[in-house]
Parts: C-alpha cells; sequence; structure tokens
C-alpha cells in the first residue's frame, strides 16, 4: 500500500468546521492505510484523531521567508497572468490570486516533503488540488503519484458563490481522479469539463449511525429541529419565520424550534426570537458539540429536521438526521434532492413560500411513522460511514496499484 497525504482546510485544527471529516479518518485509520494529515490552517482548538494517523506541521507553517518569496515570484509565472485574464471583475482577481498563491504554497510543501511516490489526496477541489497538479508539472516523484482530490459545495458550484477558482481544466488534467460527493456536483463538473469526466465519480460521504429515538410523533405537539451555521446562505432566519408562521396558523398546537449552530447572524436571529406566538418555544443552541446532538437525536428526538439554504453539496446535518430517523424538509438545492425524497422527507422549492412549507409539514406529520423507519434504512443504504469509507480507500488504493 502507497503512503496516503491528504490536505484538509484545518482539521484536525478546529472546533466546528470540517467535523465531518472524523468519520472518514476514524474508517481510514483503520484500513492498513499510511495516512499523513496535512492541514492548511491552524486553530487554538484540535481535534483527538486516531493514534496511528501522523499529523504533519500546517500548510502555513513553511516559513515567512519562503511565503514572502513565493508571492513575489508569483507575476513571473504564466499561469499568474493567465488566471488574471479568466478573473474579470476585482472580486474575482482577489479570489484566483488568493487561491493561486495557496497552490504555490501547496506546491513547495510537496517537493520539500514527499520523496517518494504516494497518494495526494485534497479533500476539497481548490488551491491543495491545483498545488498538486502544479507539482506534478516538473517533480519525477509526483508524476509516479496518484493524485486525487474530493468535491463539495463550494469548491464544485463555485460560480454560484461567485468564487474564482482559476486553472480548473489544468488541475483535472493532471490529477487522476475527483470525487464530487454528490450527483449533481458530478453532472455539473461533466458538463464543464467534458474532456475529463472519466476522471469525475460520485462518491458519498458517511457518518457513523444515530439511534433513532423511540418516542412517536404526539397529538398537539410538534417540535422542529435546525443545525447549521447562522450565516446568510443558511436562511436559518427563514427557517424561524415560517416557524412562526406555522405556530400563528396552529395555535392549538405547542410548537418548539431548536437549533444548533453560531455565527455572523446570530443575535439578529436571536433578536427576532423575542416576538413570537405564545404556543412556539425557541431553543437556539449557538455551537454544540457534534456528539451531544447526536445524544439529543437519540434521547429527546425531534419530529420534524429543517434545511433551508440557498446552496449546498449534500449535508452531513442532514445525513445525522435521516440516520436518527428525523424526516426532513430541505430546499431543492445542490445535492439535496439526492438525500430528501420519498424515503426520507419532502423538498420544497429554493424560492419557498409559506403555503409551500405548510404542505411540507402536513406531508410529514401524515406519513411519519413510515418515514422514520425508510429514512434510517436509506441512510444505511447511503451514507454509512464503514460502507463508503471502507469502499473508497480501497478504490484509491487500486487507482495507485494501477499506475
Amino acid at each position: 500500500m502507497k503512503d496516503i497525504y491528504i490536505f484538509t482546510n484545518s482539521y484536525p485544527y478546529t472546533k466546528s468546521v470540517e467535523v465531518f471529516f472524523e468519520d472518514e479518518i476514524k474508517v481510514a485509520s483503520q484500513t492498513g492505510c499510511k495516512i499523513f494529515i496535512i492541514p492548511t490552517n491552524k486553530d487554538k482548538d484540535i481535534r483527538e484523531i486516531p493514534e496511528n494517523i501522523t499529523l504533519l506541521p500546517c500548510l502555513t507553517e513553511i516559513g515567512i521567508l519562503n511565503k514572502i518569496i513565493l508571492f513575489l515570484i508569483m507575476p513571473f509565472h504564466k499561469k499568474f497572468w493567465t488566471m488574471l485574464k479568466g478573473a474579470g471583475t476585482t472580486k474575482r482577481i482577489f479570489h484566483g490570486t488568493k487561491y493561486l498563491y495557496g497552490a504555490y504554497m501547496t506546491r513547495f510543501y510537496i517537493r520539500k516533503t514527499i520523496k517518494t511516490p504516494a497518494i495526494l489526496y485534497s479533500y476539497w477541489f481548490s488551491y491543495t488540488a491545483l498545488g498538486m497538479a502544479l507539482a506534478k508539472e516538473d517533480n519525477d516523484v509526483i508524476q509516479k503519484s496518484t493524485l486525487i482530490s474530493r468535491g463539495h459545495g463550494y469548491d464544485v458550484f463555485s460560480d454560484a458563490r461567485n468564487i474564482y477558482i482559476p486553472h480548473r481544466n489544468f488541475t483535472l488534467s493532471m490529477i487522476d481522479a475527483l470525487y464530487p460527493v454528490s450527483d449533481a456536483g458530478t453532472n455539473y463538473l461533466s458538463m464543464l469539463y467534458p474532456e475529463h469526466s472519466a476522471k469525475i465519480t460520485t462518491r458519498r460521504l458517511g457518518i457513523k449511525p444515530i439511534r433513532p429515538c423511540s418516542r412517536e410523533l404526539e397529538q398537539r405537539t410538534i417540535s422542529f429541529v435546525s443545525c447549521s451555521s447562522v450565516i446568510k446562505l443558511k436562511r436559518v432566519d427563514l427557517i424561524m419565520s415560517m416557524i412562526k408562521q406555522f405556530s400563528e396558523n396552529h395555535k392549538n398546537m405547542e410548537v418548539t424550534w431548536t437549533h444548533f449552530g453560531g455565527g455572523a447572524m446570530f443575535s439578529q436571529v436571536k433578536q427576532a426570537c423575542e416576538n413570537i406566538p405564545a404556543n412556539m418555544k425557541v431553543n437556539l443552541n449557538g455551537f454544540t458539540n457534534s456528539n451531544e446532538i447526536h445524544k439529543l437525536y437519540s434521547e429527546k428526538g425531534y419530529d420534524i429536521f429543517i434545511n433551508l439554504s440557498t446552496t449546498e453539496g449534500i449535508p452531513v446535518s442532514i445525513m445525522e438526521a435521516i440516520s436518527a430517523g428525523i424526516p426532513v424538509i430541505a430546499t431543492d438545492v445542490g445535492g439535496n434532492c439526492e438525500i430528501v425524497g420519498a424515503e426520507t422527507g419532502k423538498l420544497v422549492p429554493l424560492n419557498v413560500k409559506y403555503e409551500d412549507f405548510n404542505a411540507a409539514v402536513d406531508y410529514i406529520i401524515a406519513n411519519h411513522g413510515t418515514l422514520k423507519i425508510s429514512a434510517t434504512k436509506f441512510f444505511n443504504s447511503s451514507y454509512n460511514a464503514d460502507k463508503n469509507y471502507t469502499e473508497f480507500y480501497r478504490e484509491i488504493q487500486d487507482i495507485s496499484n494501477k499506475r
């Protein structure tokens, strides 16, 4: 087996970002592969990793002098000027420059660190993937290595978020495989880069199963739950507004909404919750450890999970909900349609109106018992971490062995 070097955004130096990588690395640690983690950023928080996983120095710890040199030589490279040509706006030039600089740092790090052929794995299809591609241009060791990348949300649908990630066609030409986590991502990138479509294959994420709560749906009470950062694209304020209107229209019901997660708009949402109907109760929990959330899903239980984001890959939060047998209402964006359907809940339009939301709630209430069972079955067949990650690491080793 070849060694595997994984470039993460910050894991394990993180409190809430990239925590969904934790289940993958736990399964990977049991496959017999020798694995090294290279975080690109470092935070004060650090999560525990399996003993047989090696944590290497952070990408940003290459030294201030090297950083300055890399930045200063960028304008002398052809790829810098082709990046500028393809950018257009000032905002896109900023994004492009930032990502290209990150790619040069990644290339420098790879040249200094990896001395024998290995598997290089970028967890995001962004600047670390581009850096691997750049390293392959003129490095014999990397040319004999296997280069792969995952693709999630922003790094796949970057145009939808007005993020410019340069040289994607070049990156695809140099890596061996790209694995979007959703069919929506695979189809989108295959359409943009048809000449590389054979390299682009969906490989789903997964989580460890969560024990469903035995509590059944009760008459005249309903509990909603949501879990995300409280930022603009997650539209937590819209979730609150929908549930508030539902409470006003169902005064004979006790309505509870629980949200896990904090962010820039947390205070705004909290303030809006000061004016709610008497039959509505709100629990804004801020950041909550995933283990605690899973425990509450199993012990307390919730009736309906809600996600009204404007864009998504396939949310781990929805995987958690269906694993625990909680039916889901979600906007029909990104890969949501691949995890929310007849077996797991109800999709609503991106520009959701209250009538759409209310109809979805009515549907789930009417079919709650059936959905609770079928959601768990769907999870086990599609998003179980042990199954998905064991197959994934076997596949990337097979690709490497065929080189």
